[in-house]
């Protein structure tokens, strides 16, 4: 039934007369969703076109693939759709039928080529928000980073505000280097989420950091002189970071306790070090070799 090298041949169909009411019989069966019998159906009015050696209409070829697609035998209807192409024939439907089957048959370069090409043709077709999304995740999975830069701006907020999208534009921006970018993004993912790694991992280190190249900045600078007025000067910009280290401690055991990262232990031996509390710098510097 599947093949088109049918042995039945639509009885006297000779007349033009006869392939019309033939089509329409066929299309009232797509139509009725009949599938398989309008396959068989396509396919007898193929097989006569072939036999008078007439050019087989494209679109013929193409509702055979639907037929097909729609009676869930994807992979038969594939090659129907390549001859509906070949002979000229476009249309939104049969480029989103191969795109999902190649997406389930996890064949990338194919899925790749059906998605452009939809999105070059159809660009406000009715699958396009789709389309963009798929592109998306097939350039972060390619690490074509700048073309995932680029969809991104067109995808839908349906899409972009997913924290899986969102954490992987983070990445695409870090490959980028369009830091300013990425960063934004993490407060993002902490505002979300407070838990979440990337965001949760930012706000640590940005309160750690920060901090801790304040405090060095202003040893370095009483070291550099070493007088009675520098030393006031360094008392007076390290005592107010005290407060800063507490939140930023507050932030990595949050971070570790969740994660159990032994780099994260290690910035906290640091900062309980900058606090003075030499049990808890122990405590976590153990942490940190395990």
């Amino acid at each position: 039934m599947l093949s088109m090298a049918l042995s039945v041949i639509l009885p006297g169909c000779g007349s033009s007369k006869t392939m019309v009411s033939a089509r329409q019989e066929a299309d009232l069966m797509y139509y009725q969703k009949d599938y398989l019998n309008a396959f068989d159906k396509y396919c007898q009015i193929i097989e006569l076109y072939v036999s008078k050696k007439e050019t087989v209409s494209a679109e013929l070829y193409a509702l055979a693939g639907k037929c097909l697609y729609s009676a869930d035998s994807h992979a038969a209807a594939i090659p129907y759709f390549k001859l509906a192409e070949d002979a000229g024939y476009e249309d939104e439907q049969i480029l989103m039928m191969q795109i999902k089957h190649y997406a389930d048959a996890d064949n990338l370069s194919k899925e790749l080529d059906r998605l452009e090409k939809y999105s070059a043709l159809y660009p406000d077709g009715n699958d396009i928000k789709f389309v963009n999304y798929r592109l998306y995740l097939r350039y972060c999975e390619m690490q074509e980073y700048g073309k995932a830069h680029l969809r991104y701006q067109t995808l839908d907020p349906e899409y972009r505000d997913d924290i899986a999208i969102i954490e992987k534009q983070h990445l695409v921006c870090t490959k980028l280097g369009r830091q300013d970018e990425a960063d934004s993004i993490a407060r993002q993912l902490y505002n979300l989420n407070p838990n979440n790694l990337i965001g949760l991992n930012y706000m640590a280190y940005d309160a750690y950091i920060n901090t801790e190249n304040e405090y060095v900045a202003a040893i370095k600078a009483y070291e550099a002189k070493k007088t009675n007025a520098a030393y006031k000067t360094m008392q007076q910009k390290t005592a107010p970071l005290a407060a800063r280290y507490k939140k930023a401690k507050e932030l990595y055991i949050r971070l570790y306790n969740q994660y159990k990262r032994p780099h994260d232990a290690a910035i906290l031996s640091r900062i309980c070090t900058r606090l003075n509390d030499k049990q808890t710098a122990a405590y976590y510097d153990n942490l940190s070799k395990k």
